[in-house]
């Protein structure tokens, strides 16, 4: 008998692990019910509204009111500030983190399966309810996604990418670091010349991508190549567009340096992913032609943490100190040119669960507390095209919600402590209806 392909081998282990991890139906306290809390920032105001009623019904938000509903159970926070729940749009789920290059070349995508299923509940108790997942390998990331969906796992909303596109010897070649005798013919990323690139973007939309990434530039962890060098030429990068837009899909650009940015925009990609090395004029294109920029400025921090501790390669430290001198800059002419921004962090480089940090970054580089917020919720949904189902706290979106116990707006690393975090009706995590300011009651008061 023929054995099964290397991709559902891959997922096996999501099933045994569901197990541990599938919600409880009892978690959800009422078919229809409401979440009040003393503040509610609703992803799209400018100022937060004070003391609010969330009234649920089913998976979906019926309504926002500052009156308690009459006769419906409340699912009371007190105190709290209540939030849409947070999307990260730059993040690698079925990544295993801290893995030395060795390692790696030995850890199956079996085992990013078993690690995905982990690395999913972490974002999601983060408070991250929602997801862009910018490559992962041999499908593990649609099998994350869809046992999602399905129910059958813990963790957010995702859109995936699969393989992301990369020339020969780029920054996704996984080759760089091997001995061509020793390449296999596992399926990855690697396209060159324009009819390559249409042929490798049909077939990751075959295979369930919801996007296309293209690497357009080197990288800071890949070996043997420079993050200021171009990866693609602008005519392959207008050929992955051009495919992925007449199929339905957009494609996101990882891009270091200026030229890649530069031709990225050009090209048509709907988002910049990093962005080090923009500086105002490049920052002006992408204001031009509406292209997004995803940030990632945490990334940096636990590379180059004293000690090692991720195992990062020497040649991969040098290069994560020379591009962290201009990522902080590139923000800033963001900022300036108004070019529109969207969370983003990296995510399976470092632990997941641990990107709240990007959060204090924007804020300290000139976004007010607010602005801050927005990029994880409406802007977020706005460039995932979601913006109909997440990313704001209002009618007809899902009951994605999540809470912390101070003010984020007067504190933006309240964010880092997420305490509550419900998903389509269903509450994932509560550490705060136990406490003396939090219960759950029947409406019919204020407070």
């Amino acid at each position: 008998m023929r054995p099964a392909p290397r991709f559902v081998r891959a997922l096996l282990p999501l099933a045994l692990l569901s197990i541990a991890f599938v919600p409880s139906p009892a978690s959800s306290d009422a078919r229809r019910f409401a979440v009040h809390a003393a503040r509610l920032i609703d992803g799209r105001s400018s100022a937060a509204r004070g003391s609010s009623w969330v009234v649920i019904s089913g998976d979906t938000i019926e309504s926002v009111q500052a009156e308690a509903p009459a006769g419906l159970e409340v699912v009371e926070l007190g105190g709290a500030t209540l939030l849409p729940g947070l999307i990260d749009c730059h993040t690698h789920l079925s990544s295993r983190v801290g893995l030395s290059r060795a390692d790696r070349f030995k850890s199956s995508a079996a085992r990013a399966a078993i690690a995905g299923v982990v690395n999913c509940r972490n974002t999601i108790m983060a408070g991250f309810t929602t997801c862009r997942d910018v490559g992962g390998g041999e499908l593990v990331d649609v099998g994350l996604r869809d046992a999602i969906a399905a129910g059958e796992i813990t963790g957010p909303r995702m859109q995936v990418a699969t393989w992301a596109l990369s020339m020969t010897g780029g920054h996704g070649d996984p080759q760089n670091a091997a001995n061509y005798h020793w390449c296999s013919d596992l399926e990855n990323g690697v396209a060159d010349g324009v009819d390559e690139v249409r042929k490798k973007v049909r077939f990751n939309i075959q295979q369930g991508a919801d996007l296309i990434k293209i690497h357009a530039t080197g990288g800071v962890l890949s070996p043997g190549d420079d993050p200021q060098h171009t990866g693609y030429t602008m005519e392959e990068m207008k050929a992955a567009v051009d495919e992925a837009n007449r199929l339905g899909r957009v494609v996101a650009a990882h891009a270091h340096g200026k030229q890649g940015i530069l031709w990225a925009s050009e090209a048509g990609v709907r988002s910049v992913e990093h962005g080090s090395y923009m500086d105002d004029e490049v920052a002006k294109v992408l204001k031009k032609n509406g292209t997004w920029y995803v940030p990632t400025l945490y990334v940096v921090e636990p590379i180059l943490t004293p000690g090692n501790p991720l195992h990062v390669p020497d040649e991969s430290l040098a290069k994560a100190r020379e591009v962290r001198q201009h990522m902080r800059a590139a923000f800033r002419a963001a900022l300036k040119a108004g070019v529109s921004i969207a969370f983003g962090t990296d995510a399976g480089v470092f632990p997941h669960g641990d990107q709240v940090r990007e959060f204090k970054i924007y804020v300290d580089e000139g976004l007010t507390p607010m602005q801050a917020i927005q990029t994880a919720t409406v802007k977020a949904a706005e460039l995932m095209q979601w913006g109909s189902k997440v990313g704001t706290a209002e009618r007809g979106r899902y009951a994605d919600l999540v809470a912390v116990v101070g003010n984020p707006l007067q504190d933006i690393t309240e964010l880092e402590r997420v305490r509550w975090v419900m998903k389509g009706g269903v509450v994932v995590k509560d550490e705060l209806r136990g406490s003396s300011a939090a219960r759950t009651s029947t409406g019919g008061g204020g407070r």
